[in-house]
């Protein structure tokens, strides 16, 4: 694999040239991982930067009661965590791998002397964290306004936008591994409410599923329901 087929995906490695991108070869290593392991584990040391290159990774909150929330979904281009690695002090979450992948691994340290001495790196920076503070409030505007079939359409529009594959007759395939109670976790409930609310929204033909792959008819539908709530 060239450099360049390597870190294409990767938003934050945007503009940079051919001779930076040898550096980061140079300051980074890949890894693989298996689905079910972790990257890394809330409060672990922040020593590195992971940026998936190959498969689904899911980024996990824990709080003291032992409750778990999934903060996002993500997949190759993406960062995870990358205000702790910043920070450099511990991670704030817990980063699961969803399927088997790659990521790219760059040591803390060398990643900040990078940050410094290369703007267009820095500009990345401030733009991605731009667009995670938006994402934030929406998501917290969306907890506090939505019952939980208007949450679980949000979460579902969204995956399905990201990550959904045009399949057959059944609709947009969503074939994420996801479990009901990560669907729970991502919309800030409990399962069985979250299972009531699939079971509601599938009453309304506006999804299906077997096993831990879902089916979206119409994602328009989702919208519908996230805008009448």
């Amino acid at each position: 694999m060239t450099i360049s087929q390597r870190f294409h995906r990767v938003t934050l490695f945007d503009g940079l040239t051919e001779t930076q991108q040898l550096q980061l070869e140079d300051v980074g290593s890949e890894i693989a991982f298996t689905r079910g392991e972790d990257l890394f584990r809330q409060g672990d040391p922040a020593d590195a930067l992971y940026l998936v290159l190959r498969g689904r990774v899911k980024l996990v909150r824990h709080a003291s009661t032992g409750a778990s929330t999934i903060l996002d979904v993500l997949s190759a281009g993406d960062d995870l965590d990358i205000a702790s690695v910043i920070e450099g002090r511990v991670y704030a979450t817990s980063s699961r791998a969803l399927s088997d992948g790659t990521a790219w691994r760059v040591p803390t340290v060398a990643f900040r002397r990078l940050l410094a001495e290369w703007p267009p790196l820095a500009g990345n920076l401030l733009r991605l964290m731009a667009v995670r503070q938006r994402q934030t409030v929406e998501a917290l505007s969306a907890l506090a306004a939505l019952n939980i079939e208007g949450r679980l359409c949000r979460v579902l529009a969204d995956l399905c936008r990201r990550y959904g594959i045009v399949g057959d007759c059944r609709g947009v395939i969503l074939d994420l591994g996801l479990t009901r109670q990560d669907l729970a976790d991502l919309t800030g409930t409990t399962l069985e409410t979250a299972i009531r609310g699939l079971n509601r929204l599938r009453g309304q033909g506006l999804i299906t599923w077997e096993g831990r792959r879902f089916f979206v008819p119409e994602v328009k539908g989702l919208e519908g329901v996230i805008a009448a709530a």
